[in-house]
């Protein structure tokens, strides 16, 4: 599972690969495992014949840096590979969820200056002390299933998921990006790909899939009827551009039964999470995906 990558114009961020990274982790990848393209990842899939060693690779987020930075390397190497995508970027209108990343990642000296500047201005906007939230956050494990995160990474994310909620969470960002006097308007359009890029991808043989409307990080939250809306969106913006729709990712890697079915009731083929924590997959639509900074992490140890 990729994300970020960085080069030329697209700035190195917390967790991002230069190309000559994501050359030699497919290289690693290739000698560990059976590196086979999406397409015949899901026929095996499909047909019940996947071994042990058959790994693809997968894309989320329509981020424009995949584009220019690994999808010249894939090319290269003949390898197709799975593209989730979230439609509000396309609308005018996009969730500020990468906005707010790229703010944090590449506006301070590193994430732990972010880190520390967001938890005091947390405590001065809402006249609450974070240390009981950042023991309750420890004692409950709190993204435990993702160990690429440090224990300031699921601090944010506690407060953000759990103690803000989404609009409190909107408000204090953007006071924050006001204090720093940053405008999303100077990046927004170096941020995410365009329907062109598209529908290139579908041509160059690339499956791509959704990943809902507007990308929530907290799919589970929602009503039946809020989740089904997020993917029937979704699909009917990427069926015009792409053609038929058989995969997806979840959002954050959180879901529900009332996901599963819905994805199911939509007729998608395959479902990835964003980790490997479960043991038992339970149904096509809770693949385990490996976060590609754990394999860094393993490559380089």
């Amino acid at each position: 599972m990729f994300h970020h990558f960085h080069g030329s114009k697209h700035l190195p961020s917390q967790g991002s690969l230069s190309a000559d990274d994501f050359s030699d982790m497919l290289d690693w990848l290739q000698n560990k495992y059976n590196l086979i393209g999406a397409n015949e990842y899901l026929h095996k899939f499909e047909t019940s014949n996947l071994a042990d060693r058959d790994i693809c690779l997968s894309f989320d987020d329509a981020l424009l840096c995949q584009y220019d930075i690994a999808l010249p390397i894939l090319e290269k190497r003949r390898l197709d590979a799975f593209f989730f995508v979230y439609s509000s970027v396309f609308t005018g209108t996009p969730d500020n969820l990468e906005v707010f990343r790229y703010f944090r990642t590449n506006k301070f000296t590193d994430i732990e200056d972010f880190y520390s500047q967001f938890f005091e201005l947390y405590e001065i906007k809402f006249q609450d002390r974070i240390g009981e939230h950042r023991t309750r956050c420890v004692n409950i494990g709190y993204l435990s299933a993702w160990p690429i995160y440090t224990e300031n990474d699921r601090l944010f994310r506690f407060l953000r998921n759990e103690i803000l909620g989404v609009e409190r969470y909107e408000e204090l960002m953007l006071h924050f990006m006001k204090i720093k006097v940053f405008s999303p308007a100077a990046i927004i359009n170096d941020l995410w790909m365009s329907e062109v890029h598209l529908r290139q991808l579908s041509n160059l043989g690339h499956l791509v899939g959704l990943h809902s409307y507007t990308h929530p990080v907290q799919m589970s939250k929602l009503s039946h009827r809020e989740q089904l809306l997020e993917y029937r969106k979704n699909l009917e913006h990427l069926t015009p551009i792409v053609g038929d729709i058989i995969c997806m990712s979840h959002p954050c890697g959180d879901y529900n039964e009332d996901t599963i079915k819905i994805l199911g009731d939509l007729g998608l083929k395959i479902g990835f999470r964003s980790n490997t924590a479960i043991s038992t997959i339970n149904s096509k639509f809770e693949i385990p995906r490996e976060d590609h900074a754990n394999i860094y992490k393993e490559m380089n140890s």
